[in-house]
């Protein structure tokens, strides 16, 4: 998928709500396990870089390097100003 749908993706994704916004508590990067990504829903390869990010709302994501990247940008208070 490239930057832009992906950077699409994400946007539908916050209006629905289906992947949320909010101030991170703590964010841990590492290797990938296996997991699915909170945004393009695709694995996390052990050769992939895996960030966690978990929210003070209580919800944890689980991104792509890249998919963070984008999720970041995308949650910026100015994006919805």
């Amino acid at each position: 998928m490239d930057t832009n749908a992906e950077r699409a993706r994400i946007r539908a994704m916050l209006e629905t709500g289906e992947l949320p916004c909010g101030d991170a508590e703590r964010t841990l990067g590492g290797r990938g396990l296996g997991r699915r990504c909170s945004a393009c829903r695709e694995e996390i390869s052990v050769d992939d870089l895996e960030f966690k990010v978990d929210l003070a709302s209580g919800h944890a994501l689980r991104l792509h390097r890249r998919c963070y990247q984008l999720w970041l940008e995308e949650c910026e208070p100015s994006k919805s100003a």
